[in-house]
């Protein structure tokens, strides 16, 4: 097929990320930067039509696709305007920032019939993939439960340069957490249920810096998860993965998958099982080191959003699938709140039958 035509909207952090690698590939025509910093866009991007409203992007550059990576409160809107247009989103996580927004998105999307994928990058990761695989093909039989740990100390400047984070909204739950719940509704599977406590005695702010949840997933797999942006550890995902330069590599593992036949540690990829399939705990239980090559995911992301548009590949995660990411990591902030026991299937039902037509 023909180069893609393709805009960018929002030239933040995020946004940057992807135009260097759209600057790297022939797949992709870039036809115009939407940003409301106008001139300073404009003068890091010269060789391409910078709009300080989205809207003259989509009208006069006229992409067949488009990147969103604008503020959260901003997605749902900005999405619908495509939808309309019958413009193709690769859209940054969270999806939105409410459930009713992301209900309303939704219904756009399917109303307009155009294709969509959610930006969580870790779904594209080669080592994401061979653990799916392993599961899938019962490595460590049914899955019993998983144990997991997202920890590390954020510097006084990160709550400095942006004020934000220190108020509601602004902890590790919903910006650091959400990325941990679609990695496990993507490896495991869909979260039926929650419980949570949260803590906020280490930086002394209106938000939490500590919180640890109770996971029920539908197949019967329980689940742990900590998370504080208050500890120093060498466990979290960035770290294990090497996927940021803002986290330096630790290549130990965050996760400990637990099975019949054994159990993973992620994402360093380590088997542990008894010989000959033992199911006895008088039997030595031995390590294997799995290979799995590594892949620049915001690549493989492009590459798969690509096929999306071309119609040869099903989206990984279309927006009613980022949404249900959304409803679980909300539904944790809720409980560490309420301190009670949430269920998440009517929240599913609702957010597909506000979308309908």
């Amino acid at each position: 097929m023909n180069s893609i035509t393709i805009g960018v909207i929002g030239a933040g952090l995020i946004g940057r990320k992807h135009l260097r690698k759209l600057a790297e590939r022939s797949d992709y025509d870039l036809v115009g930067i939407a940003d409301v910093n106008l001139d300073q866009v404009a003068a890091e991007y010269p060789n391409t039509r910078v709009f300080a409203d989205y809207r003259q992007l989509l009208d006069e550059a006229r992409p067949k696709a488009v990147i969103i990576a604008s503020p959260n409160q901003l997605h749902a809107g900005t999405g619908i305007e495509c939808a309309r247009r019958g413009i193709d989103i690769l859209i940054e996580k969270p999806v939105t920032d409410t459930l009713e927004s992301a209900a309303i998105l939704l219904a756009e999307v399917r109303k307009h019939g155009i294709k969509s994928l959610v930006g969580h990058h870790r779904r594209h990761h080669l080592q994401v993939r061979t653990l799916k695989s392993l599961l899938g093909e019962g490595r460590i039989g049914d899955i019993v439960g998983v144990s997991a740990i997202w920890a590390t100390h954020k510097p006084q400047s990160y709550f400095e340069v942006a004020p934000w984070r220190s108020q509601a909204g602004g902890g590790p739950v919903l910006i650091n957490l959400i990325h941990e719940i679609d990695f496990l509704r993507f490896t495991i599977g869909e979260i039926r249920a929650v419980e949570a406590i949260a803590s906020n005695r280490r930086r002394g702010f209106a938000v939490e810096d500590t919180a640890a949840a109770l996971i029920e997933f539908d197949n019967g797999a329980l689940g742990t998860f900590f998370i504080s942006d208050s500890a120093v550890t060498p466990w979290t995902m960035e770290q294990g993965l090497g996927e940021a330069v803002e986290f330096p590599f630790s290549g130990q593992g965050s996760y400990r998958l637990m099975g019949r036949r054994g159990a993973l540690e992620f994402p360093n990829l380590v088997q542990w099982a008894q010989a000959d399939g033992a199911q006895d705990w008088n039997q030595p239980i031995q390590a294997q080191h799995i290979h799995a090559g590594t892949i620049d995911p915001y690549v493989a992301q492009l590459d798969h959003f690509r096929d999306v548009i071309s119609g040869t590949a099903p989206s990984l995660q279309p927006v009613e699938d980022g949404a249900r990411s959304l409803i679980a990591t909300l539904a944790i902030a809720e409980a560490a709140t309420a301190g009670r026991r949430i269920d998440l299937r009517d929240r599913y039902a609702a957010l597909g039958s506000a979308a309908s037509p």
